[in-house]
């Protein structure tokens, strides 16, 4: 096999001179837009309270379906009380509808005014939905993706005003392939399906968008299955995007901690990680970057890093959120001066509605940003 050349240390230089990116969280999960806003941010949860606690009170709106399944969460009582006993694929079927309105030019203008160096798209989140028009075809619910490139389209968008552009994909977590909910920090790494079918799913789906996008950032979440292909696939992408970066959330573990024993262990283990530094997820064999979450905490200097946060507590929309939940520009310009010089940028979300419509607090964020008058 061919040995992966990864760069740690020393990424392209593109990377190091990109002090602000945008993310964007885009999906299904837009359709009900609801997470408590009575809580803290992520980072404050993980470190002040059980990793348990979070997942009954998800602040992230792009988490509704797990959070929806948990008996007791506020969540689940906004989804019986809004929805009866809709299913989550009802508002993928929604979505699909109402997404075709989108006008990623007007993104890119917007990013691209408020100073983006790049921008990294959600092209699966943990609810299993695709944002473009895949191939590879979900096989247990055929049709679960747009019918239209988002990516693609938001790609060349982002391409011809000069940003960088990246993709993320969740690898570990895929809703549509398991039905018990994420309930503690063992659940996290070690609920997901590991058969297989979904291995296959994964690493075709990550190869053809690879093809497709040459993804500037290859941004993976939470983990990988426990596939060994994991390394062929970074050699297939080098090969392809020789200055591309892969930031560092792909550790795998091993099937034999799939039993209640492991389990135990490993959220024993993640309770402490989480608190002591909640953006750093997992050590893992291959990363270009570490990626932090709601902090700027970090001490390995040595080590080239990104920070990603929300406009407010969530990353996908969240029609609850408050103006005191809001980051001003002002902060932002705050964290990017605190990171840059330890080797560091800020990947900063922006969270669509179901329509694709950017709300109006995040615009005057990203136009106060780029010294626009509101």
């Amino acid at each position: 096999m061919e040995t992966v050349n990864i760069h740690r240390q020393n990424p392209p230089q593109w990377f190091k001179d990109a002090d602000f990116g945008i993310f964007i969280h885009w999906g299904p999960s837009s359709v009900p837009a609801f997470a408590p806003v009575d809580v803290d941010d992520y980072a404050k949860l993980m470190r002040e309270k059980p990793p348990e606690y979070m997942f009954q009170n998800n602040p992230y709106a792009d988490w509704y379906q797990n959070s929806m399944r948990i008996k007791g969460s506020p969540a689940a009582a906004y989804h019986k009380e809004h929805f009866g006993d809709q299913p989550y694929t009802a508002f993928a079927e929604e979505f699909k509808k109402r997404a075709k309105t989108v006008d990623v030019e007007q993104w890119a203008d917007l990013f691209q005014q408020a100073g983006a160096k790049y921008v990294v798209v959600v092209s699966k989140h943990h609810d299993g939905f695709v944002l473009f028009d895949t191939k590879v075809e979900n096989p247990k619910i055929p049709g679960y993706h747009l019918d239209f490139d988002h990516v693609g389209n938001l790609a060349a968008a982002c391409r011809k005003r000069g940003m960088r552009f990246g993709v993320y994909y969740s690898s570990l977590l895929d809703w549509t392939f398991t039905k018990k909910p994420i309930t503690s920090a063992g659940g996290l790494f070690l609920s997901n399906d590991n058969s297989k079918t979904y291995c296959d799913y994964c690493f075709n789906q990550w190869k053809e968008i690879i093809d497709r996008y040459h993804p500037d950032v290859l941004w993976g979440d939470i983990g990988y299955p426990t596939d060994p292909r994991l390394e062929e696939l970074f050699a297939y992408y080098y090969a392809q995007v020789p200055e591309g970066v892969v930031n560092d959330r792909w550790g795998q573990w091993p099937n034999s901690l799939r039993n209640p024993i492991g389990r135990a262990l490993v959220t024993s283990g993640a309770k402490k990680m989480l608190k002591e530094n909640p953006g750093k997820l997992l050590d893992t064999k291959y990363y270009d970057f570490r990626t932090l979450e709601y902090t700027a905490d970090w001490q390995e200097n040595e080590l080239y890093f990104e920070v990603c946060r929300g406009m407010d507590k969530s990353f996908g929309y969240n029609r609850f959120s408050r103006p005191q939940d809001y980051i001003t520009a002002k902060e932002v310009r705050d964290i990017i001066a605190e990171v840059v010089p330890k080797k560091g940028r800020l990947l900063l979300n922006a969270g669509p509605d179901s329509y694709g419509k950017i709300p109006d607090y995040q615009v005057k964020i990203l136009k106060e940003l780029g010294g626009q008058a509101q």
